[in-house]
């Protein structure tokens, strides 16, 4: 088999730069994505011209978007989205037609730019990067917190907007907007509603039968296949390639389907991920960057601010905390990869001029970059202020959330994070008679909570005001099941303060968090990793037909060693009280 050479030599360049750059990156810890790019730009062909060509490797780089979203389509609930819709929607489509507008006069009054340029400019910079923010969400762990919810909504409302966006130009150079706007948002129409039909009764109905062949190298072609031809059909109509891919794994995360697809796709998904960021570095002209920096850094500078701003402003106006607004913020800082389209289409209708493409990439392979930094770095920072500063505060104090709104709660259960283990627990205390005040952060979830005839506050349970507001002081049990564990551990702090003989029950993650938990007080600790395990093994030897005394009793040590941190001897503990059992015997198990 030929392959050709200079494409060859570029992948065996471009993918030991990025091993390198990604292993710099976390030694130094920061996130991989920056150091993909950083190597881009050292290897590229304004620095170190390893490659002279970036556009020999664009394709390779195109998978990389398709299948990253794609993946990360699979990872995201759809029913979570559909909940924020009113949010999500009028956050996305708001923010996009205010920050075009407020950059707009930067680029005709501060940038001398011509009208239809600094149209442009506007339009590019309110487009986000969908690819760098789920990524970093999917990284941090993130993407099904509520500020990740709400970015994961509007990035993807973004990303439909730029149907009537990429519309526009042909207005700018002279053409027919509306016949342009009309017949792009009729193309977006049947596609999506095609793609929905398909996603809910098609790909079931033809990955059922592909899994009953009991083939894993036809499950893969699979979906494989699903992903590129979802990307094709929404190209070949105009709209992005990357949109229709991410839409296919939304849909098939409805499906019973959707966690063996994503097991089968990460590999490729990191695999052309990394590719992607290398090669963006690679249009970077650092060159550019350093003779034009009073023109890049305050253009940078302005965008990151006024988007900052902006999705603050819109998420809180709909009723989201201070907290959750600026966590959402945070990561809609950043050019996209749809404003490259953008700027490119507009090169082409004669809008925009080479120096002006140089800048878009530029800027937005920068903001690209800090976006990591801001999302981590100014996450902590907020959680650090929240309970120093008013406006930060992770709770919202009013007419409805003070200490006397509960004047008579004595012996009441609090519950921390009312998710789907925290409701639970929450709902059947209630059916019990039980007095349960709950604790979220989402605001919807907190109004259906209360709909329900049940007390509940909005706010977050490692804020001392909070917990003063459900009294902890008077109650007699504390649920914590949220699934920040930084956020559960101050909880516990603070509760251990305040009411040093309140009982505890927390969830972690992690055997060591566990650990620290009980040194800290809590009384009892859930590791539902372990309790899993225990009851996969309780199953499994009451097949085998063992005495049931016996298993309970094994279980319970193995519980009590587990949870106390003495599993040193666990395994001498199951050889003591476990026997070898005869290849031959007709009846295992039974002693």
């Amino acid at each position: 088999m030929n392959i050709e050479g200079g494409v060859f030599t570029d992948l065996v360049v471009i993918f030991a730069a990025a091993a390198g750059g990604g292993l710099a990156a976390r030694l130094l810890r920061m996130p991989a994505l920056i150091g993909y790019i950083a190597v881009g730009i050292l290897i590229g062909p304004d620095v170190f011209e390893f490659i002279d060509d970036p556009e020999r490797v664009e394709t390779f780089a195109n998978l990389g978007v398709i299948l990253l979203l794609f993946a990360i389509g699979i990872e995201i609930s759809f029913r979570e989205i559909y909940r924020l819709t009113r949010v999500v929607v009028g956050v996305g489509m708001v923010q996009v037609i205010l920050t075009a507008s407020a950059v707009y006069p930067l680029g005709l009054y501060v940038l001398n730019m011509r009208p239809e340029e600094a149209a442009v400019l506007g339009l590019a910079a309110a487009l986000s990067s969908t690819m760098v923010v789920l990524k970093t969400l999917s990284d941090r762990g993130e993407l099904h917190s509520l500020h990740g919810r709400i970015l994961t909504g509007v990035l993807l409302i973004q990303d439909l907007a730029f149907v009537p966006i990429i519309a526009l130009l042909p207005a700018l150079s002279g053409g027919d907007f509306l016949t342009d706007l009309g017949f792009g948002l009729l193309k977006a129409g049947v596609l999506l509603a095609l793609m929905a039909v398909l996603g809910s009764k098609g790909i079931p109905w033809l990955l059922g039968r592909i899994t009953s062949l009991g083939s894993r190298e036809i499950f893969i072609v699979t979906v494989v296949a699903i992903t590129f031809v979802s990307a094709a059909a929404t190209e070949s109509l105009g709209l992005s390639a990357a949109l229709g891919a991410f839409v296919a794994g939304l849909l098939l995360s409805e499906t019973d389907f959707g966690h063996r697809a994503l097991s089968e796709v990460v590999p490729l998904r990191d695999t052309f991920a990394a590719l992607f960021f290398v090669s963006l570095g690679m249009l970077t002209d650092p060159g550019f960057l350093v003779n034009n920096l009073d023109l890049v850094l305050p253009l940078i500078a302005s965008i990151i601010l006024v988007k900052f701003v902006l999705t603050a402003v819109l998420v809180r106006s709909f009723g989201f905390l201070p907290h959750t607004s600026v966590l959402t913020a945070l990561g809609m800082g950043q050019i996209g990869e749809f404003s490259f389209i953008l700027v490119g289409s507009a090169a082409a209708l004669g809008i925009v001029n080479q120096e002006f493409m140089t800048l878009i990439v530029v800027s937005a392979v920068i903001t690209m970059a800090l976006t990591p930094l801001f999302m981590g770095g100014g996450s902590q920072v907020v959680n650090r202020l929240g309970h120093r500063v008013a406006m930060l505060r992770p709770h919202r104090l009013g007419n409805n959330d003070s200490e006397e709104q509960f004047p008579a709660m004595r012996g009441h259960a609090i519950v921390c994070g009312l998710g789907r283990v925290g409701h639970l627990v929450a709902e059947e205390l209630t059916k019990h008679n039980v007095p349960v005040i709950g604790i979220d952060l989402d605001p919807y979830v907190v109004a259906e909570w209360k709909k329900l005839g049940h007390q509940a506050i909005l706010g977050s349970s490692d804020s001392e005001t909070v917990l003063e507001i459900a009294r902890v002081k008077d109650a007699r049990l504390l649920v914590i099941s949220v699934g920040d564990s930084a956020a559960a551990w101050v909880t516990a702090q603070h509760a251990i303060r305040v009411a040093p003989d309140l009982d505890i029950v927390a969830r972690v993650h992690w055997r060591d968090e566990g650990e620290r938990f009980q040194e800290l007080g809590v009384q009892e600790v859930v590791w539902p990793q372990m309790e899993a395990g225990l009851e996969m093994l309780r199953h499994s030897l009451n097949r085998f037909h063992t005495d049931p005394s016996e298993v309970e009793t094994l279980v319970a040590d193995l519980r009590n060693h587990l949870s106390f941190g003495e599993s040193d001897d666990v395994e001498d503990m199951i050889e003591r009280e476990s026997g070898d059992v005869p290849l031959d015997d007709p009846d295992p198990g039974r002693s």
